[in-house]
């Protein structure tokens, strides 16, 4: 059985036995495992709990035999399954475990599988959303989904080995959905041990009662081998916004709303080795020529590294932008730009391999994340990827307003003192606690820009002087002029 196509990982004795110990399982449980695989989860129920009535579901056949060994296995899909019509013998508590598939629907598309649903845009994804990857999903919360929802009125425990942003995932949606969800916490597991995976993982518990008060708050506990120690944190949802840290964000919640500027994303374009130029003597390929083509399409670019590190003040690379906003017309570049046309030309072949959907049906060799405000002489960049907000006062470099790359995010400005004021702001105490209690820095890019619009520099706690005098000392730095009555200005009209 391939393991790409189902996602089989396959739960070692040891580790499922502590998830249900951590669990906890009642002697007259009802204990389902769907996707139960070589049945892990069914063996520790039936060593922990003998009385315990034991249901699997398993696709494969030669898992079905073996599985039953721990109780009733029967061969099915799982996403055809309706669930409250499993032939249960007994009435007690239901308890639902396991360890779904850890693979993607775009994974499996590419693979040519079946094991898939119905397809669907479940969470109504809409427009360049959806053709960037909204639309993806992840099996195993695909799974946990179709449980919860058609278990949702009855009580029920659930104990699931996941990624912890599917455990994210799982509780927005059961706020979202209303599901009566009255207890959950996640207890992190080293899936390198126990599954020779590098994955951010967890045993999910989350406890369903439709007669009780839902409460969507989850305890993280570091170690599922080390239960009964205080819990690290807790996430959850409030006023119907999922933060990473409730307690810290009790005491920022205040500048939790619309940022007062339009958040943009940087440059896109797939072709890193015909796009991007070596700034050295002059703007050099990948195998050290140096490119003439018509200057007017050549910016200087910062990628996110060198935004988190500090090298924005550096010209270490141009980037070539054949239009000026998304989606113009390209072919008058063979009048208007022969040569940067010939260069275009000539790579041809990777420029129109290039695999995503946003390229189709577009003019030839279209870039994306541009427009007008790509050429605002100065930005206030950010990393999409590291692990700590650092706000950059991005200035012209080579007379030439800089290009930020599609792992980061910024915020364009005509105005050299309103950037530096902003950046000062988004740099303070305040908005640091706040980004903090928002952000779950195990996310592949943690800072999105969903977070970075929750971010209301007007509601900010502030002290005025020592904004100002930051900002000042940031304008300074940079070379750029500053008005400090402009300045003072701005702030009180935030």
């Amino acid at each position: 059985m391939p393991q790409d196509e189902f996602g089989d990982f396959q739960t070692p004795l040891p580790l499922a036995t502590q998830c249900l110990r951590v669990l906890g399982l009642p002697d007259d449980a009802r204990v389902l495992e769907p996707t139960c695989g070589r049945g892990a989860f069914l063996e520790a129920a039936a060593a922990l709990s003998p009385a315990s009535e034991r249901l699997g579901l398993e696709r494969h056949p030669a898992y079905v035999e073996e599985a039953s060994r721990w109780g009733e296995v029967r061969e099915a899909n799982v996403f055809e399954v309706a669930f409250g019509d499993l032939p249960w013998r007994t009435q007690g508590p239901l308890v639902v475990v396991g360890n779904p598939p850890w693979v993607t629907s775009a994974a499996l598309a590419r693979l040519g599988s079946d094991n898939l649903p119905v397809k669907s845009n479940r969470r109504g994804a809409r427009g360049i959303d959806a053709l960037l990857g909204s639309s993806n999903f992840d099996v195993c919360e695909y799974v946990i989904e179709k449980i919860l929802t058609e278990h949702r009125g009855e009580p029920m425990s659930l104990g699931m080995l996941c990624k912890t942003q599917v455990a994210r995932n799982l509780l927005a949606y059961a706020a979202a959905s209303g599901l009566p969800v009255t207890d959950s916490a996640v207890y992190r597991v080293d899936s390198t041990r126990w599954f020779g995976a590098n994955v951010d993982a967890c045993w999910l518990v989350m406890r369903l009662d439709p007669g009780a008060t839902p409460r969507y708050v989850t305890s993280v506990w570091d170690d599922v081998f080390a239960p009964h120690a205080t819990p690290s944190r807790r996430f959850g949802v409030v006023d119907g916004l999922l933060v990473a840290d409730v307690d810290r964000y009790s005491s920022v919640r205040e500048g939790d709303g619309i940022c007062p500027y339009e958040w943009r994303s940087g440059l896109k374009h797939d072709a890193a080795a015909v796009f991007e130029l070596v700034a050295a003597s002059g703007p050099t390929t990948r195998d050290g020529r140096v490119l003439e083509v018509e200057s007017e399409y050549l910016l200087p670019l910062l990628k996110s590294t060198d935004v988190f590190r500090g090298r924005h003040r550096e010209l270490s690379r141009w980037v070539i932008v054949p239009q000026r906003t998304f989606g113009e017309e390209t072919a008058s570049l063979e009048q208007r730009a022969p040569r940067l046309w010939a260069y275009l030309l000539s790579h041809a072949r990777v420029l129109d391999a290039r695999r995503s959907s946003i390229y189709r049906n577009r003019p030839r060799f279209t870039v994306f994340g541009h427009g007008e405000y790509t050429y605002a002489p100065y930005k206030v960049a950010v990393s999409g990827l590291h692990e700590q907000p650092v706000f950059r006062l991005v200035a012209p470099l080579a007379d030439r307003p800089v290009v930020l790359d599609d792992t980061c995010y910024f915020l364009p400005f005509s105005d050299p003192t309103e950037a530096a004021l902003v950046t000062a702001a988004l740099n303070s105490k305040g908005c640091r606690d706040l980004i903090e209690s928002l952000v779950f820095w195990d996310a592949k890019r943690p800072i999105t820009k969903r977070l970075l619009s929750r971010l209301d520099l007007r509601r900010l706690p502030h002290d005025r002087d020592d904004l100002l005098a930051r900002a000042a000392g940031l304008a300074r730095e940079a070379g750029l002029g500053w008005d400090d009555e402009w300045a003072s200005g701005l702030l009180r009209g935030w």
